[in-house]
């Protein structure tokens, strides 16, 4: 067997005896090799095993740290952020301030449900067990319909010859809903009633 070195790239390349004097390419760079005593190595067998038996290892190379563009994630939830504050709806609590007890006042009496049906300065507004509405008699059966007839009757539009009126007496049946009665009541602040009484009438008393 006759060892040659290939003058190019180094390479140990192990021929026949036969294929002395010829030329031949490098298997590693393809330069062409005269394999004659010129090229020949001196390199012992076991070099060469060595050498043969060395692991081929293949650089791989570095690739750039790969890093999650935030932007378009800090868009979408402040745009998210943006639409809940838009759409959120706000519940208002609403409350009536009604005047405080004075127990000092020795003199102070209770009107009858009588003397304030009596009186010319309210507008009266029932409501029976079956959550039915009406003003001065005529019917409210939604409440725009409310609002409209409680804004007339303190106006003094509402029926003839009736002078417009500020208080609000809400009669309500035992067995109504509360959800009706706070809507009497609310609809009377809303157009601006400034005395509001509220009274417990069963429905047999309308």
């Amino acid at each position: 067997m006759l060892r040659v070195s290939c003058p190019q790239c180094g390479t140990v390349i192990t021929v026949a005896d036969n294929l002395r004097g010829t030329s031949g390419p490098c298997p590693a760079c393809g330069h062409v090799v005269a394999f004659d005593a010129s090229t020949s190595t001196d390199m012992s067998v076991e070099t060469v095993e060595e050498a043969q038996n060395v692991p081929i290892s293949f650089t791989r190379p570095e690739m750039p740290e790969e890093v999650m563009d935030m932007t378009p994630m800090v868009d979408v939830v402040f745009q998210l952020l943006i639409f809940f504050m838009m759409t959120a709806a706000f519940s208002l609590q609403k409350a009536l301030e009604m005047p405080p007890s004075d127990n000092q006042e020795k003199t102070a009496q209770a009107q009858t449900l009588e003397e304030l049906e009596n009186e010319s300065d309210f507008v009266i507004v029932r409501i029976d067990r079956d959550n039915n509405i009406t003003v001065d008699g005529e019917d409210a059966p939604s409440d725009q319909e409310l609002l409209n007839k409680l804004r007339e009757a303190k106006l003094g539009q509402l029926g003839q010859g009736v002078p417009g009126r500020t208080g609000l007496l809400v009669l309500a049946d035992p067995q109504c809903r509360h959800e009706t009665v706070v809507k009497a009541l609310d609809a009377g602040n809303a157009v601006g009633m400034e005395r509001i009484r509220l009274a417990t009438v069963e429905d047999t008393a309308f």
